[in-house]
């Protein structure tokens, strides 16, 4: 009998250690929510004030796929505004998000904004453009700048959306991860350009194709 009460008592122990381990982080910060019809990753993510990134991690989710009546894990409280630490500043951010919107407008899918988004913060990284943010969107080119929107000037009145700004940050989350390496896009019903068509293709998104 003794035996058994010790035994009862070591795994009471051992259960109250792994839902209170450190390596949890904040397991505890988190609900759920129900899936309903119409909703998407993005939607959820936008209402939870998080990342698709965050979502698919907590959720363990390889794809954007969801179906109703599913139940998924939110971030709930400050976990869900600091789900991802940001590594661009204010400024940055705002410009790459007016930059998305310029490229994208209302008519190109949210995975688009993301990947013109990553475009920048991949050209930052590779040693055939400029070190930062500001200097890859403004890099000049024999024809004047290398993004039209900053060539036309109409890049600084742009106002972005929230849909733009949470592109940008589900770049950012991403970045780290990107196998793509995307370096550039293009409409191929308006782009001429040879050397550009000649570019290997990382994905195709709405009316852009992404190359590098």
């Amino acid at each position: 009998m003794f035996k058994r009460i010790l035994l009862t008592l070591t795994v009471v122990c051992c259960m109250v250690v792994a839902f209170t381990s450190p390596s949890e982080g904040h397991a505890a910060a988190y609900t759920y929510y129900k899936v309903q019809k119409g909703d998407t990753l993005y939607s959820i993510a936008k209402k939870h004030k998080t990342t698709v990134s965050n979502l698919k991690a907590m959720n363990h989710k390889r794809n954007d796929i969801i179906i109703v009546g599913e139940k998924l894990k939110v971030p709930q409280g400050r976990a869900a505004t600091s789900a991802v630490k940001k590594s661009v500043t204010a400024e940055e951010r705002k410009l790459m998000a007016q930059l998305v919107h310029a490229e994208t407008g209302y008519s190109e899918p949210f995975a688009g904004k993301v990947e013109v988004a990553l475009v920048i913060l991949n050209r930052v990284k590779h040693p055939s453009f400029p070190k930062s943010i500001k200097g890859v969107i403004y890099q000049k080119t024999k024809s004047g700048y290398a993004f039209v929107p900053v060539r036309t000037g109409k890049l600084t009145k742009i106002q972005p959306t929230k849909q733009d700004y949470a592109a940008v940050d589900q770049a950012v989350a991403l970045h780290s991860n990107d196998k793509r390496g995307s370096l550039y896009f293009y409409n191929p019903k308006i782009t001429k350009n040879k050397w550009m068509l000649s570019r290997p293709v990382t994905i195709r998104i709405g009316n852009h194709v992404f190359a590098k």
